[in-house]
């Protein structure tokens, strides 16, 4: 039976060029299989570098870092563009809101504050007209002295208030057990 084998294999191999084992075989039948053969290559080695790059973990771990880096970059700039947004709106309500506060306050002030400038004005224009002229031209200097020099005065009189409770509790007219 091993003698049929081997006559009926040598038959098929001692077919001439041309001839298939279902008859002739075309050209067309050639380029098809050399064809079938090709993608055949392309596929198997398309396989093996996707084998390879599978079994390289340092690849693979490099790119997964990558792409998480990438993922938290772009978060951190989606959280950073948010808070910018919100701070803007909170800044503008703030705004808005201390606008509203203080227009109510002067509203609210205008009224007293102008009887206080009418009082003082009955009470300081009769005492500032029977002052002497040279008297207030010292008091108007003075005053301009103190408007540029107000930091130095008040240290100076924030010194002497402090000097002068030194002395009184030095004295004993202020006791530590008050």
């Amino acid at each position: 039976m091993n003698a049929g084998k081997k006559a009926g294999n040598h038959a098929k191999s001692a077919t001439p060029a041309g001839t298939g084992p279902n008859g002739p075989t075309t050209k067309d039948d050639t380029e098809e299989l050399q064809q079938e053969i090709e993608r055949t290559r392309e596929h198997l080695g398309d396989t093996v570098q996707q084998l390879a790059a599978k079994a390289d973990m340092k690849a693979m771990a490099r790119d997964k870092a990558t792409e998480l880096s990438e993922r938290v970059k772009g978060k951190t700039g989606q959280v950073r563009v948010q808070a910018v947004t919100r701070t803007a709106g909170v800044r503008s309500q703030l705004a808005g809101k201390t606008m509203a506060a203080r227009h109510r306050a002067q509203s609210v002030s205008e009224g007293p504050m102008a009887q206080v400038r009418e009082k003082v004005a009955a009470v300081g224009t009769p005492a500032w007209e029977a002052t002497p002229e040279q008297v207030r031209e010292v008091v108007a200097k003075g005053v301009t002295g103190a408007r540029q020099r107000r930091v130095p005065l008040v240290l100076a009189l924030g010194l002497l208030v402090i000097g002068l409770v030194i002395i009184m509790r030095r004295r004993g007219r202020w006791s530590t057990a008050r």
